[in-house]
């Protein structure tokens, strides 16, 4: 049964742990397949060695990527082997079919090329080829091909040419029916669809992906029956119900006069049409990257140069490849024409010299870049080890006493990756006063913070049971131990924590906890988790901020000192140990508390439908719907129509994201941030905790590109939308939009350590669309503007008429009323309704988190952490959806502050105190000043609280 179960798990645990500990050897183990992953054997070794099974990495490319044009694809591939010499690889795109990768041999050879066709795995040719025999090797360009995926000749290959863009055909054809070549169809066509058709575009391509692991078999019994007209069971008459609508969605497109004119414009789709087939040309990147690859290759002294040429066959097919390749790698193309090429040459030449020194054990020292340099690269999560990790290939991965390690190889180290798992000390609770030494200066007594063993939370000073229910907690000194361990044993230690002061603070605490065991740390800041900009800061470390670090120990010390201070007022008065203070806390809670009260007041919420059309709905004091009822008819007036240019919102800060996205999908502040956690750790977006709306000229960059592929280069305006500070806005990394988004992740181009969900998807629009709009052109709009007399009350509207000239609605559609003509006058009302609501809602988290910004108390990093305080300490609650009222408890807890501490926690001493943190952030005030200050209020908070009975621990060590 399920008990035995558990006894035998417990031995083979204990039996294992035994096993490690006898270990005193290594085992390296080398094999060609991943397929031993899923075996039992495999991860029972895993269980006993820590390990799990990496991939050789690509180690970045170094590599020249040119293109030429010409009428002649053979006399060029000629001209360009003589010129080159021997050591290339000769790729033939899938189009044009092995027989004419047969014609270029026989054409080369004829005119002196030694050279053969390498279409199936061939040992004597491979030998030819790496003796020198032969000078070039012709092969297919798809990732099956043997000359793409299995040559690995560092000292032999110098350059890849491709004798036409790398791509293949697709045709709209039931025999021809494949759901992973159709989806990538469907992601060329995307920037063609019309509007009407994009939720029948969007559901096909998620059905696609739903069925793309077709394995031959299936995929042949579903062609059949499709040819046949025969009805199949279970998931295979799926499969064919989405092979017939795919059908019938191609035959109405392109049946549309207005996308095959899209088509026919487009710069990047190639097709056909004969006798009423149609074919496409789709590039195919993924084998392009795996074939020019195997002229940069990875060696002692670094990574090898190579060149790659493609020739143009099809200008639209290669516009495309060079768009697909940017999604995932970041190539800067040359004209061959354009470069240099004996210069290329030579360095070629110089790198395959030093490799074929290196296989002989004589390549000096100084001439090698990798010299077994180990660096531990810590970040602050799981997911963004993983992210970072990929972009050096597939990791091998290590246990270490429950922290999991990622082991890559960089162009010129090792790199262990793992991750702190957020803050790893905090203030003590037992030392100084209230955690810190107060002397001439304030030195703060850090211990190992806790986290509860079954979600993960940080737990909170006093507290006995977690939110999530849990009693068992855990603390981060095994995880402290282990990175020392780990730092000892490494030449460098990297910190790359998140580039804010909250973040500074973690990493400056990393600093000291790993310093005694190695002197050589560095810090590594990065706005974005993408794979240019982690090479760029591994190659550009820098020093700690001091100043980042002293303003966050100033928030967390004050936050400590007036907790610790009149939190036990609250425990002696309201009998309960779970209340707290806080200087920002209180002031949010008394906005919530107030609005609370103003709850019971109601108007009329009336609705009305005009003769003229016209349908108006407004709020008005109770008794006006009667009157309006009873006089049948509405007086309109003051009628006037203008034309106005309409600019879009600048990108998100924190502060609008938050309120944009709450509102968005009726969630609350949490979890809005820990999608945009996800997002960011993920790659798809910068870093999220920013009060900035600033726009670098990357973002600009990734802007233009989308607005002039999709709605033409008119329609774009750059914007800085610049404001003080380093930070930057919350911006996508890539030129790529939700439904791209998809259709990549669907095809397996792109790949992330974490699966998305729908709300994170949306959550990804949202910013994607609001950055891109605030890159467009004002719209040009009619507006018309009235007023109404109803049952004695007079109420002004304006409304956007129609749009004149379209801007950023292209992106961010405005709402359109379409009136024809207003006439001013008596209208009668043909339909009427009224419902009664209150005067004053509850506040949305969307509106406090903006009144926070707007009132200048708590920071991007805070604006969350607030009110999920707030809801545990049970002082609001949530109804409906997204919105807060008080409780009792709260309502009391803030009322009873207000008359003891309203000096101490008033609104506007909590924005002076955020201010003096920004001026130690900037180094303009020194942190001791303002803890100097902070103190004298805690001090007179004390005294006073001692008097009236309240018991502290610690005070021995300060005068009151």
């Amino acid at each position: 049964g399920v008990f035995e179960k558990k006894i035998n798990l417990k031995d083979a645990i204990s039996e294992i742990s035994n096993t490690k500990e006898k270990i005193t050897a290594q085992l390296i183990v080398s094999g060609a397949t991943q397929k031993a992953k899923r075996t039992r054997a495999i991860s029972i070794l895993n269980s006993i060695f820590g390990f799990s099974i990496g991939l050789k990495s690509e180690f970045g490319r170094n590599i020249l990527d040119c293109f030429v044009e010409t009428k002649d694809i053979k006399k060029e591939l000629l001209n360009l082997v003589k010129i080159l010499g021997a050591g290339g690889l000769i790729f033939v795109p899938m189009d044009k079919k092995s027989e004419f990768a047969e014609e270029l041999e026989k054409f080369l050879i004829e005119n002196g090329i030694k050279v053969k066709a390498f279409l199936k795995p061939d040992k004597k040719t491979f030998e030819d080829f790496k003796s020198g025999n032969l000078d070039a090797l012709i092969g297919m360009v798809t990732t099956r091909s043997p000359l793409v995926r299995g040559i690995d000749l560092p000292a032999r290959i110098r350059y890849a040419i491709f004798g036409g863009v790398p791509k293949f055909v697709v045709r709209i054809k039931i025999e021809e029916f494949h759901p992973t070549k159709w989806l990538m169809l469907l992601n060329n066509l995307q920037q063609a669809i019309k509007e009407e058709y994009k939720k029948e575009y969007q559901l096909l391509v998620a059905n696609l992906i739903k069925i793309k692991t077709l394995n031959t078999e299936q995929l042949e019994a579903v062609r059949k029956a499709l040819a046949e007209n025969k009805n199949l069971e279970g998931f295979l008459e799926f499969v064919r119900k989405v092979a017939l609508s795919g059908l019938e969605f191609f035959k109405k497109i392109l049946k549309d006069e207005d996308i095959l004119k899209a088509i026919r414009e487009s710069p990047t789709i190639s097709f056909s049409e004969r006798e009423g087939e149609y074919s496409f040309l789709i590039p195919d990147s993924i084998a392009y990257i795996q074939a020019s690859g195997r002229t940069s290759r990875l060696y002692i002294g670094g990574v090898t140069k190579g060149l790659s040429v493609v020739i143009i066959d099809e200008k639209k097919a290669f516009n495309s490849l060079k768009k697909d390749l940017s999604y995932f790698e970041d190539i800067e193309w040359k004209n061959l024409k354009e470069i240099d090429l004996k210069k290329v040459i030579e360095e070629i030449d110089e790198d395959r010299k030093k490799v074929l020194l290196s296989l002989e054990d004589k390549l000096r020292v100084e001439e090698t870049k990798i010299a077994l340099k180990t660096r531990l690269f810590i970040v602050e999560s799981p997911t963004k080890v993983k992210t970072i990790a990929r972009f050096f290939g597939k990791p091998a991965k290590k246990r270490y006493e429950g922290l999991i390690v990622n082991e890559v190889f960089g162009a010129n180290s090792l790199l262990i990756i793992t991750s702190s798992k957020g803050h790893i000390t905090d203030l003590s609770e037992e030392e100084g006063f209230f955690g810190v030494e107060v002397k001439e200066t304030f030195i703060p007594y850090n211990e190992p913070i806790r986290k509860c063993a079954v979600c993960g939370k940080e737990i909170e000073e006093n507290e006995k049971e977690c939110a999530c229910g849990s009693k068992k907690f855990t603390d981060s000194k095994p995880r402290i131990e282990v990175l020392r361990e780990i730092a000892s044993l490494v030449d460098e230690v990297i910190i790359g924590t998140d580039p804010d002061s909250e973040g500074e603070r973690i990493a400056f605490d990393l600093c000291l906890l790993l310093k005694p065991f190695n002197k050589n740390i560095k810090r590594a800041r990065f706005h974005e988790v993408t794979k240019k900009e982690i090479h760029r800061v591994l190659e550009n470390l820098e020093d700690f901020d001091l100043n980042l670090v002293k303003a966050q120990l100033v928030r967390r010390i004050e936050d400590r000192w007036i907790g610790f201070s009149i939190s036990p007022v609250l425990w002696m008065v309201f009998k309960n140990k779970r209340l707290s203070a806080g200087r920002v806390q209180t002031p949010v809670l008394g906005w919530v508390v107030e609005r609370t009260k103003k709850l019971k007041e109601k108007e009329e919420l009336i609705s009305l439908k005009l003769e003229n059309g016209l349908q108006l709905q407004f709020r008005a004091k109770k008794g006006t719907y009667q009157k309006i009822s009873k006089e049948g008819f509405v007086e309109i007036k003051k009628v006037k129509t203008f034309k106005e240019e309409i600019s879009p919102l600048p990108p998100f800060t924190t502060d609008t994201f938050i309120s944009a996205l709450t509102s968005l999908l009726k969630i609350d502040a949490g979890e809005a941030m820990q999608i945009a956690q996800k997002l960011f750790e993920s790659g798809l977006i910068t870093y999220h905790r920013t009060p900035s709306t600033t726009v670098s000229s990357a973002g600009i960059s990734i802007a233009k590109e989308y607005i002039f592929s999709n709605f033409g280069e008119e329609l774009f305006k750059a914007r800085k939308w610049e404001t003080e500070g380093a930070h930057e806005c919350i911006r996508p990394t890539k030129a790529i939009d939700s439904q791209k988004l998809r259709n990549l992740i669907g095809l397996k181009i792109l790949r992330f350590p974490v699966p998305f969900t729908e709300r994170e998807m949306r959550a990804y629009d949202l910013i994607f669309k609001r950055f891109i709009a605030s890159q467009m052109k004002p719209s040009k709009v009619e507006k018309i503007k009235f007023k109404i007399l109803a049952g004695g009350q007079e109420k002004e509207f304006e409304f956007v008429n129609k749009v004149l000239e379209e801007g950023f609605s292209k992106i961010f559609k405005l709402q359109e009323k379409n009136i024809l003509a207003l006439k001013e006058g008596k209208t009668k009302i043909l339909e009427s309704k009224k419902k009664t609501v209150p005067v004053f809602y509850p506040f949305t988290y969307s509106e406090i988190v903006s009144m926070m910004k707007e009132k200048g108390i708590g920071r991007p990093s805070t604006y969350a952490k607030i009110l999920e305080i707030l809801k545990r300490r049970k002082y609001v609650k949530e109804v409906k959806k997204s919105m807060l009222v008080s409780t009792v408890l709260g309502r009391k807890v803030f009322e009873f502050s207000q008359q003891n501490f309203s000096k101490y926690l008033h609104e506007q001493t909590t924005k002076k105190l955020e201010e003096d943190m920004d001026s130690v952030e900037t180094g303009k005030k020194k942190f001791e000043e303002v803890l100097r200050e902070i103190f004298v209020q805690v001090k007179e908070i004390i005294k006073n609280n001692l008097e009236k009975g309240v018991e502290y621990p610690n005070l021995s060590l300060v005068r009151f």
